[in-house]
């Protein structure tokens, strides 16, 4: 996507934060689910915020990236390849979630969510700031109005129900797309900002934040993966860890 840009390294140092927390949040699930710790993923008033931090820093930078990357023009060949790899990704997630959990399958997570609002959202790249007023109101909507139409399976993903589906991964476009649009305004604020484009001091978790920003989707796929694995292991192969 976009022209000839540089990449500027916080918008990578962000996502990658991201992902590390993520992989913290992954890890109580899978420590919870194998019976190694005992953890309220879903009532404590912690972890659930933990999480809308997680997706609010991926869906906000995203927003960011998709701004700076269409400062000069989209690239649509770039662009829907993007969507292409994307999508296939959101697939096998479905896929895999519904081979592990298939009364919870994840049918719009994260990823599902980025296909759909990367593409609703290049309307909103010239709009300057409407996009804060826009992204303040889709951030709201949800809170003020909600309907039992929306709880059908088809209609979830919209996320205006009065109930929470249930799925491992549930990103919903609301409020999440506004998220997304008032990424894209600090993107457009950051294209003029000197000190934003400065690189980032190479410290050693400097450079491990920027790693994992800039191989997020990567990452993002293979880690749970190998957590599970690690964790199966330590529940069954090593049953003194659980005290069983």
């Amino acid at each position: 996507m976009g022209g000839k840009v540089s990449r500027l390294d916080w918008p990578d140092a962000l996502r990658g934060l991201a992902v590390l927390l993520m992989m913290v949040f992954h890890s109580a699930y899978d420590l919870n689910h194998f019976n190694i710790l005992q953890l309220d993923l879903l009532h404590s008033d912690f972890w659930p915020a933990f999480q809308k931090v997680i997706m609010t820093l991926f869906v906000g930078v995203a927003g960011v990236s998709l701004a700076l990357a269409s400062r000069h023009g989209l690239k649509w060949p770039r662009f829907w390849q993007r969507e292409a790899v994307l999508l296939a990704s959101a697939a096998l997630v479905s896929a895999g979630s519904y081979w592990l959990f298939p009364t919870s399958w994840i049918f719009f997570g994260i990823l599902h969510f980025m296909v759909l609002a990367s593409l609703l959202a290049v309307p909103f790249l010239r709009l300057g700031g409407w996009n804060v007023l826009l992204g303040v109101w889709f951030l709201a909507l949800p809170w003020w109005f909600t309907d039992p139409f929306f709880n059908a399976a088809g209609w979830q993903w919209v996320g205006l129900g009065d109930v929470v589906a249930d799925t491992k991964d549930y990103a919903p476009l609301l409020p999440w797309f506004g998220i997304l649009l008032l990424g894209v305004s600090v993107g457009r604020y950051v294209e003029d900002c000197l000190v934003c484009q400065r690189p980032l001091p190479r410290l050693p978790v400097v450079r491990g934040l920027l790693w994992l920003g800039k191989h997020s989707l990567a990452v993002y796929l293979l880690h749970q993966p190998l957590l599970m694995a690690v964790f199966w292991a330590l529940s069954n192969v090593i049953p003194d860890v659980t005290g069983s």
